[in-house]
């Protein structure tokens, strides 16, 4: 099903690309699909899965997130003599994350403001990332992971799903 979903939508968006609906273009479209798919492994396993509604809900809380964010990067930048606290922290990922689900993760820590993912490592799967106010590494750990959990939900295939439940906590020991 989710195989059939990929090659409707990338033949929607070609047909909508072209603007003209006729047997030419749809034709070219299942082509262009095909090779697409073919090339990026959207037939492999550890493709990306879409559950719209809780993509919505990532995408609800990042918003809300974001705005929060840029509000203490901007009121750090406009506020003399403040004292900034920053520096990296490991966040482990399970390694049964696909690439892509992977990379979602780490844009979407790198997309709110006072957050950049420097460096992804795999086997162990683990973003350094540079944070700009750090309060405490569990409180950044924790604000990851919640980006991890809404992404892995609305994105993630049966076994990034199952990952979710896995202990992490050995990972950390050793990278820290």
């Amino acid at each position: 099903m989710t195989k059939a979903f990929h090659l409707m939508w990338l033949v929607l968006v070609w047909l909508a690309l072209w603007s003209d609906l006729s047997w030419a273009n749809l034709l070219s479209g299942l082509a262009v699909a095909g090779v697409v798919g073919v090339t990026y492994g959207l037939w492999r396993e550890g493709a990306m899965v879409l559950r719209p509604w809780r993509a919505v809900k990532l995408l609800v809380v990042f918003l809300v997130r974001l705005v929060e964010s840029t509000y203490v990067v901007a009121r750090t930048v406009v506020t003399p003599r403040v004292h900034i606290q920053s520096g990296i922290v490991a966040v482990p990922l399970s390694d049964a994350y696909s690439d892509a689900l992977v990379t979602l993760i780490a844009d979407l820590n790198s997309l709110t403001p006072g957050t950049l993912t420097l460096d992804v490592r795999r086997h162990p799967t683990v973003l350094y990332m540079h944070v700009l106010h750090i309060k405490s590494v569990d409180t950044v750990l924790q604000a990851s992971r919640q980006l991890e959990v809404l992404a892995v939900e609305a994105f993630g295939d049966e076994a990034a799903l199952a990952a979710l439940h896995e202990d992490r906590s050995g990972v950390v020991e050793a990278i820290s």
